[in-house]
C-alpha cells in the first residue's frame, strides 16, 4: 500500500494562504478586544454592567445563529463566504473606530461577532477539502497553535501599541488585517472545493432547513462526534464555571499582583503551545485517551490551583497553570481533529456550527453560574470541587474510549507518529 510521497504541508500552497489569512485575521482579533476593553474601561468610564455585555455581544450570536452559519458553510462556496466575512468585519470594525459611546459598541460587536461566524466553519470545512487526510491532524495542530500563540503575542502587542498611541489605533489595525486575509483568500477564490457540490449543481438541493435538520440528526447519531461534543462541552462548562473567578482566589490569598495572574495565564498558554506541538508529531489518535486525557489534566490542574495558600511559592501556582495548558493542548488539538476525521466533508460546516452553538451558550451561562457559587461557598472550595470533577470525568473518558469512541477500536496506538515521508 506504499503511495507517491505526498507533499509536504507548506508546499500546499492553497492551505499556506488559507493559514496565513487565519493567523492574520486571528492575531487582528485579540489586538481589538483588549482595545476594546481598554477604551471602554479607562476611556469612557462606562457603568460595569454595561462593560459585562461586551462578552455577551461575542458569545450570543453563536447561540442564535451558529448552526445556521454551518448549514451556509455546506452549501455555498466556501472562500465566498469567508472573504464576505473578512470585508464586512472590516467595515463594521472601521466603524467601531467612530464610535463614541458603548451604546454603538455593542450592536457593532454583535453584528460582527455575527459575521465572524460564517467564517469559522467555512474555515474548518475548507481545511478538510484541501488537505490530504494523513496531515489532517498536522493540519488540525497548526490552527491550535496559532488560536493559543495569538492569545499570548496579540495582547502583548496590542498593549505595547496601547502604550505608545490609543486604542482606535488597535482597532483600526484589526480592521486592516481583515482586509489583508480577505485579499489572501481572494487569490484562491477559484479552488475546487467540493467534488460532490460541483457534480450535483444541477440537482435540487435540499432546502435550508432540511440541511440544517440534517446536521442536529447526523450529530445526535454519529456516536464519535456526539461523545467527542458531549465530553468537550462537560470539560467547558467546568472551565468556564470557575476561569474568571481566579483573580477571586488569587485576592483571598492575598496575592493581588496583578504579575501572578499574568504568570497563570501564560504558563497556560505555554503549556498548550507545548502539547500541540508536540502532537504534530502524530497522525493518529485515540480519542478517548486523548480527549479524556487532556480533561484529566485540565481538571486536576484546576484543583491544585483551589489549593493556593497564602505565602505559598509562585513556583506552584506556574506549575498548575502548566498542567492545565498541557491538558488544554491536548484536548483541543483531539477535539477538532475529532470533528474533522469523522465528518463527511459535506457535513463539516454544520458539525463545527452547532458545536459553536453549544459552546457560546457555554460560554454565557458558566461564568454566572461559576460566580454565584464562589460568591455562596468561596472561591478556593468551588475551584477544587469542579477541578476534581472534570478531572474524573476526563479519566472515565480514557476508560470506556473503546465503547463511547467505538469506531476507533481499530487502532493500534494511542499515537501514531507520522513516518519521516510525510513529515513537513
Amino acid at each position: 500500500m506504499e503511495q507517491t510521497k505526498p507533499l509536504s504541508l507548506f508546499k500546499n500552497k492553497t492551505y499556506v494562504k488559507l493559514f496565513l489569512a487565519s493567523s492574520i485575521s486571528i492575531y487582528g482579533d485579540w489586538f481589538d478586544i483588549l482595545a476594546i476593553s481598554v477604551l471602554v474601561a479607562y476611556g469612557w468610564n462606562t457603568d460595569p454592567v454595561l462593560i459585562g455585555l461586551i462578552p455577551v455581544c461575542f458569545a450570543l450570536p453563536g447561540i442564535l445563529f451558529g448552526s445556521f452559519a454551518g448549514v451556509l458553510a455546506d452549501r455555498y462556496r466556501k472562500v465566498n463566504l469567508m472573504m464576505a466575512s473578512d470585508f464586512i468585519s472590516a467595515i463594521l470594525t472601521g466603524l467601531l473606530v467612530l464610535a463614541n459611546h458603548i451604546y454603538w459598541i455593542l450592536p457593532l460587536l454583535f453584528l460582527r461577532s455575527t459575521m465572524g461566524l460564517i467564517s469559522a466553519p467555512a474555515a474548518q470545512s475548507l481545511t478538510r477539502h484541501i488537505v490530504q487526510e494523513d496531515q489532517l491532524l498536522k493540519a488540525t495542530s497548526y490552527n491550535q497553535i496559532v488560536n493559543n500563540s495569538g492569545k499570548i503575542v496579540g495582547p502583548l502587542l496590542g498593549a505595547v501599541i496601547l502604550a505608545l498611541i490609543s486604542p482606535k489605533i488597535c482597532i483600526l489595525i484589526n480592521a486592516f488585517s481583515s482586509i489583508i486575509s480577505g485579499l489572501i483568500l481572494l487569490t484562491i477564490r477559484n479552488i475546487k472545493e467540493n467534488d460532490a457540490t460541483a457534480e450535483n449543481e444541477s440537482e435540487a438541493k435540499p432546502s435550508f432547513k432540511e440541511s440544517w435538520k440534517e446536521g442536529w440528526t447526523f450529530v445526535l447519531k454519529q456516536r464519535v462526534i456526539f461523545n467527542s461534543i458531549l465530553f468537550s462541552l462537560i470539560g467547558m462548562m467546568g472551565i468556564q464555571l470557575v476561569d474568571f473567578q481566579f483573580p477571586v482566589l488569587l485576592r483571598s490569598v492575598n496575592m493581588e499582583d496583578p504579575v501572578v495572574f499574568g504568570m497563570l495565564m501564560s504558563m497556560t498558554g505555554i503549556g498548550s503551545i507545548l502539547t500541540i506541538t508536540w502532537m504534530n508529531r502524530f497522525k493518529k489518535i485515540k480519542y478517548g485517551w486523548a480527549i479524556g486525557g487532556g480533561m484529566s489534566l485540565i481538571g486536576f490542574g484546576f484543583a491544585g490551583v483551589g489549593f493556593i495558600a497564602e505565602g505559598m511559592s509562585l513556583f506552584i501556582p506556574a506549575l498548575f497553570g502548566l498542567l492545565v495548558g498541557l491538558g488544554n493542548g491536548i484536548w483541543m488539538v483531539a477535539f477538532n481533529f475529532a470533528l474533522q476525521k469523522e465528518s463527511p466533508k459535506e457535513m463539516i460546516g454544520r458539525v463545527f456550527g452547532i458545536t459553536n452553538s453549544l459552546f457560546s451558550a457555554v460560554v454565557i451561562i458558566a461564568p454566572i453560574t461559576g460566580g454565584i457559587l464562589v460568591q455562596t461557598l468561596g472561591p478556593s472550595a468551588v475551584i477544587q470541587a469542579i477541578g476534581f470533577a472534570v478531572g474524573g470525568i476526563g479519566i472515565i473518558g480514557g476508560i470506556l474510549g473503546k465503547w463511547l469512541w467505538k469506531q476507533e477500536s481499530n487502532s493500534t496506538a494511542i499515537l501514531e507518529p507520522v513516518s519521516k515521508e510525510s513529515s513537513v
